[in-house]
């Protein structure tokens, strides 16, 4: 039975990077492996996205904030609240409620707009001057509209670990990835001995 991997473009991109030709008639062996390399690239994109304090791949996240947190603009009565998200974000609904007690209701989407200025997010709302928000964001990238400097990134990183991973039973290898999880925890020395920073430096948000 053949393997069908969740990144068909980062997982040609990291065939090609190393030198090595898909198979389309799996073995046991080359679906086996097919798979240890998605997971390999789930534990760099989990080191990725920790380093640019945002979600990657394509993800729902609830963002919650405070009135007290908006600012007020000069002109009018309306509010804007940064979004600490860039990575291909996009607001799909707003709720508010008055206070931990109460439950969250939909806010009119006559009530409220969502702004990108030099690539920084912002929700802007009105009639509302108290209470608690919640944003739902679509944020990240699905595989096929991954930019090539994050596909490259990654690429490069999984490379490192295959080839500094042991063959044979453990594909993990101690040098690269933790024994626990199945490498859910990438170690020092792909932190040190590669350079992938540098390809996430765009979406990697300020921290504070």
């Amino acid at each position: 039975m053949s393997y069908t991997t969740a990144y068909p473009r980062l997982q040609a991109s990291f065939l090609k990077y190393c030198g090595l030709e898909y198979i389309a008639d799996q073995s046991v062996e080359d679906a086996q492996f097919y798979s240890w390399l998605d997971d390999i690239f789930d534990v760099c994109f989990v080191e990725a996205e920790g380093y640019c304090s945002q979600p990657l791949r394509a993800s729902v996240v609830n963002y919650t904030f405070l009135h007290e947190q908006a600012k007020k603009t000069q002109l009018n009565e309306h509010y804007w609240k940064y979004i600490p998200y860039s990575a291909n974000t996009q607001l799909t609904s707003l709720q508010w409620r008055e206070n931990d007690f109460a439950v969250y209701s939909t806010v009119l989407a006559t009530n409220y707009a969502f702004s990108t200025d030099s690539g920084q997010n912002f929700v802007i709302y009105r009639n509302v001057n108290k209470g608690q928000f919640r944003a739902q964001l679509s944020t990240g990238y699905s595989d096929a509209n991954t930019p090539n400097t994050i596909l490259q990134g990654i690429t490069e990183m999984a490379a490192w670990i295959y080839k500094h991973s042991v063959d044979g039973g453990n594909w993990f290898g101690l040098s690269s990835v933790s024994t626990g999880g199945a490498g859910q925890n990438v170690s020092s020395s792909i932190l040190s001995e590669i350079k992938w920073q540098k390809y996430f430096a765009k979406y990697r948000l300020a921290v504070v």
